[in-house]
């Protein structure tokens, strides 16, 4: 499966809410107990890129530079698009874009998604952890 991505525009925005609960209801309602859908108008383009396959959107990766590490804030894929490697082709593509800014990628897993494994998989490990989040890091 050949992949790419592109920068999200407003017109993604109900795709990207669509994606944010399709991969993140189940683990928000297992650690919160409810779903709170992030208002639309507070989704954020600005370093989000929707991942592409053909011409169809099949998920999104957001980075936040900053003077010191890359903050990784959504790496999503399409339940339907899962298990194919495309999770890991993302998030290659930002381990290799923060090292050549030589600095480290960082970001937030809440305790009851099992994407944990998936990160500490590609050598991220845990810097801190809260009731509710672990923070990773390269």
């Amino acid at each position: 499966m050949v992949i790419r991505t592109r920068p999200a525009v407003e017109p993604d925005k109900p795709f990207l809410s669509w994606l944010e609960e399709a991969c993140m209801r189940e683990y928000a309602v297992a650690l919160w107990g409810a779903w709170r859908p992030r208002p639309r108008d507070e989704q954020l383009l600005d370093g989000c890129r929707i991942i592409v396959e053909g011409e169809e959107g099949i998920g999104c990766v957001t980075t936040i530079v900053r003077p010191d590490h890359v903050w990784t804030d959504q790496l999503y894929v399409s339940p339907r698009f899962r298990r194919k490697g495309i999770g890991s082709t993302a998030l290659r593509m930002v381990l290799s874009e923060a090292a050549a800014m030589g600095v480290p990628v960082k970001l937030s897993v809440i305790v009851t998604n099992p994407a944990l494994d998936f990160y500490l998989r590609h050598g991220l490990r845990i810097h801190e952890e809260t009731p509710e989040r672990r923070i990773m890091t390269t």
